[in-house]
């Protein structure tokens, strides 16, 4: 299923017993969990975006000072 945080799309699957995390925008990022509650999942995933912004942030501030 798809889904969004901060105007990024995520995708949320169930292979058997484990959930995946794939966030396209992102280097094609992939992630599998091992966990029981698909809560879990949507709260890494939205952490993972969190940490990706402010990544990118961080580049754009750096590099526009030069």
């Amino acid at each position: 299923m798809s889904f969004h945080h901060k105007g990024i799309e995520y995708f949320i699957g169930l292979c058997a017993t484990t959930f995946t995390i794939s966030i396209p925008a992102f280097k094609n990022y992939f992630k599998v969990l091992e966990v029981k509650k698909v809560d879990t999942v949507h709260a890494e995933a939205k952490v993972i975006i969190e940490n990706e912004l402010l990544i990118i942030s961080k580049e754009e501030k750096y590099n526009g000072r030069r």
